[in-house]
């Protein structure tokens, strides 16, 4: 729902009565005209077909591992789940069962692991007639893309530290030792999708994250993950989810005054995706199980698929000014 001269927009409701109807319901947040969209991204076969799809297998990504052991450099298959005959190292994080593994090279040991990165696969569980479904064009009316951007203010204060680390997806932190207060943002770990290689030195689920701070009422835990999830079975997206309420558990217990946020993931491109690793569709099966884990637990929530939808901003990626409104409703969390 969208008001183009307020440069205004919400997302609506859909309430699926099993039985070929629907209701679409939008809640009136402002005064004056309001335009209405809805579009039809898969039909209902199609939606049956990817979730069939989805839950076959791992072997959609590849994840390749770089030992290093002195001068010398190797780099062998890991995955998420054993599939090979070979010797296998095998890297376990004991409280929550989740376990990567890695074809272990020939003379260097399993410890010797660093780098990790990702490729696609040229696997597919669709049929043929299946995939017919998914090249029609998505069915309905473009909203408006004009919105008003939100000026986030920069807080001045906060200095970059260096913490030497490489690659993009390295570990980043900003200072204020005047006031105490420091921001560290810091990747989740596998499944992590990229061509690039990042450092596995110090990676760490986000459970163990989680139980390694000790917290207190000036600590705020942003949490978000989903995007990276999409192309593998959902069993393994539940079992993370589950992990990490443990872990929010065991935080409160020793720390009730923490503030822990969950954001959730954004919606991406419609077109010119990977539909059968990438659509929505499995994006919001994820967004209706997350709501449900986290929903009894003192957190916050920054409703990210929700944001995006209103503000029609179909990217994975989306423009500064709806990060400049996430950022907002997490200030009005910690403020």
């Amino acid at each position: 729902m969208s008001s183009p001269a307020l440069k205004a927009g919400a997302s609506g409701k859909v309430t699926d009565f099993n039985n070929s109807t629907y209701l679409v319901t939008f809640t009136l947040f402002w005064e004056g005209q309001v335009s209405l969209s809805v579009l039809l991204i898969h039909p209902s076969e199609g939606v049956s077909a990817l979730w069939r799809a989805r839950n076959q297998g791992y072997d959609r990504i590849t994840f390749l591992g770089k030992f290093i052991n002195g001068t010398s450099q190797v780099i062998t298959k890991c995955h998420l789940v054993p599939n090979s005959n070979s010797e296998l190292c095998e890297y376990l994080y004991g409280r929550g069962q989740e376990v990567f593994y890695c074809t272990k090279p020939q003379h260097m040991p399993c410890d010797a692991l660093t780098h990790v990165s990702t490729r696609n696969q040229k696997v597919s569980y669709l049929t043929v007639k299946e995939n017919i479904l998914f090249q029609k064009s998505k069915v309905g009316v473009e909203m408006m893309k004009d919105f008003k951007h939100i000026h986030v203010s920069q807080c001045n204060t906060l200095k970059f530290f260096d913490l030497h680390g490489t690659g993009y997806f390295k570990k980043y932190l900003l200072m204020d030792a005047s006031r105490h207060t420091q921001i560290q943002w810091k990747k989740h770990s596998y499944p992590f999708l990229t061509v690039q290689f990042y450092s596995v030195i110090d990676d760490g689920y986000i459970a163990r994250e989680i139980d390694r701070i000790l917290g207190d009422r000036n600590t705020a835990i942003v949490i978000t993950f989903g995007q990276h999830f999409r192309p593998f079975p959902i069993n393994m997206f539940i079992r993370r989810a589950i992990n990490i309420r443990k872990a929010i558990e065991r935080l409160f217990l020793r720390s009730p005054d923490t503030k822990v946020i969950i954001k959730t993931e954004n919606v991406r491109e419609t077109l010119n995706t990977d539909i059968e690793r990438f659509t929505n569709f499995h994006g919001y099966i994820q967004y209706l199980i997350m709501k449900d884990i986290f929903k009894d637990l003192n957190v916050g929530v920054i409703d990210a698929w929700d944001m995006t939808i209103a503000y029609d901003a179909n990217m994975l990626h989306p423009p500064d000014y709806v990060v400049g409104n996430q950022i907002d409703m997490f200030l009005n969390y910690i403020c």
